[in-house]
Order: structure tokens, then sequence, then C-alpha cells
């Protein structure tokens, strides 16, 4: 006998009680001889934490306003992993902010884009940001102060999407990734990173990491 498929159209009308934070239904329809049946699945909502703060970790003209007296820097061609933005006439830069964390001094190193007349300048609200290699405590970081958290609180803050590494993890979205270093599972360092692909794996997390 034959069985004749009929289409039906469901509308779904959904309430959030937070309009930047929407659940997604997807409503399966299969049908076989006993007749319809209607099989429902959520797709789970995205860490807007983590997004966020991937999109902008820092804001880095009020950071290097606070330590412009507390820095070296260096120009060179950017590595093959890094973001090239495709625009001429431009330059990497790397800015090494001396920090005193308990009476030891360390260095943490962010590196930018810059293109244009101001490349050469430190005052330049233009630069584009690359990465950032974190060492230590800061406070003028910010949010992007995360030394010493614990992976509780990082899971709590981003969620439990990442990476499993060897001695971290890593949170990723687009071509953005944070890998984070743990020592008795709290971190030790990280880095923040724009990559030049959004395929983000192990492999290249390693090869990041050599």
């Amino acid at each position: 006998m034959k069985i004749t498929v009929l289409t039906i159209l469901f509308l779904v009308f959904l309430s959030c009680k937070n309009a930047t934070e929407k659940e997604t239904e997807q409503i399966q329809i299969v049908v076989d001889t006993t007749g319809l049946k209607i099989e429902k699945a959520e797709k789970p909502t995205e860490n807007l934490k983590l997004i966020s703060f991937l999109e902008n970790p820092i804001d880095l003209q009020k950071f290097k306003s606070k330590n412009n007296g507390n820095v070296t820097t260096s120009v060179n061609n950017g590595l093959k992993y890094q973001y090239h933005p495709a625009i001429n006439d431009s330059i990497f830069y790397g800015y090494n902010f001396i920090t005193d964390s308990i009476g030891s001094k360390g260095i943490n190193e962010i590196v930018v884009f810059k293109y244009g007349e101001n490349k050469h300048r430190f005052e330049d609200e233009t630069e584009i940001l690359i990465e950032m290699r974190i060492l230590n405590k800061d406070s003028d970081l910010g949010k992007a102060n995360l030394i010493g958290l614990s992976k509780t609180a990082l899971e709590s803050e981003f969620g439990n999407d990442y990476l499993a590494l060897d001695n971290g993890i890593a949170y990723s979205n687009k071509n953005k990734v944070l890998i984070l270093e743990l020592d008795k599972s709290k971190v030790n360092s990280y880095r923040y990173i724009k990559l030049n692909t959004e395929k983000i794996d192990k492999n290249l997390i390693g090869q990041i990491m050599e």
C-alpha cells in the first residue's frame, strides 16, 4: 500500500526572558506506517560571555594609556598563524609591558597590526589587536586578568565547550582562540590570538605553542 506523505506546517512561538539569549528549537517530522510522529530537538544557547570576550578581550587604548611608561616595543612581519589583514603599508608591532606583581617583575606581550600614517606611533587608535601573551597578573587588564583563576571559575564564565589539552584548555569562536595553560587547575598563563583560519584544532594549537 502506497503511503502519502503530507507536509504539515508548525508555527512555534518562543518567549525569552532575555532578548539577547534566545533558544532555537528544531522540529523534525517523521512519518511511518503507524502515523505521524513529531520529534523536537533543542539547540544549545551560545555562550554570549565567551563570544563577547573573544571579540574584545581588552580595552587596548585604555590599557596602553595606563602603562605607557612601562613598555618596550618591537617591529616584526607577523607569524604564519596570525591574522593578516589585507592592508598595504602595514607592520606588526609588539608591546612588551613590564608588570610588578608581588615584588617580582615580569613581561606581558601584546601584538597588534598597525597601518597608515600612525603605524610607528604609540598613540594609534586604528591598530588591530592580534595576540596577547599573558604570563603575569595585572589588574589593568580588566576582564582579561585571568592569571590565577580556577578552571571552575572559567567554566562558570565561559562554559564547558572547550578543547581539552595536555596541560590546559582552549576556547574558540570563529577565528579567535583563548589558550589557557593550567597548573593545579588554575590559570598559569594564557594566549589570546586572532588567527588566519577558523579551523581550530589540537594540531594547530600544538604548532602555536611550540
